[in-house]
């Protein structure tokens, strides 16, 4: 099995499932920001990694829950009988 291999549902239940720990992330650097937190700070550094990777799997997920998003149509080819160029 691979991402290509779940079903729309699937990936929404995970990508809802998500979006609180995101939220989370967010306010947290936020938070981290406007008290002061310098860029370099290891702990900034490692909140603004966990936020960006799962904002990244967040959109991911999103579109593997669109039907037809970044899947080749099945039916392509019926139209024209070939390719479209």
């Amino acid at each position: 099995m691979d991402s290509q291999s779940l079903k729309a549902w699937q990936a929404r239940r995970i990508h809802r499932s998500l979006q609180p720990q995101l939220k989370y992330l967010y306010r947290l650097r936020s938070r981290m920001e406007k008290v002061g937190f310098p860029a370099s700070d290891p702990l900034f550094q490692q909140v603004s990694q966990a936020y960006d990777s799962v904002h990244a799997l967040f959109i991911q997920l999103h579109y593997l829950s669109c039907e037809g998003v970044g899947k080749p149509s099945k039916d392509r080819f019926k139209s024209s009988g070939g390719p479209l160029h």
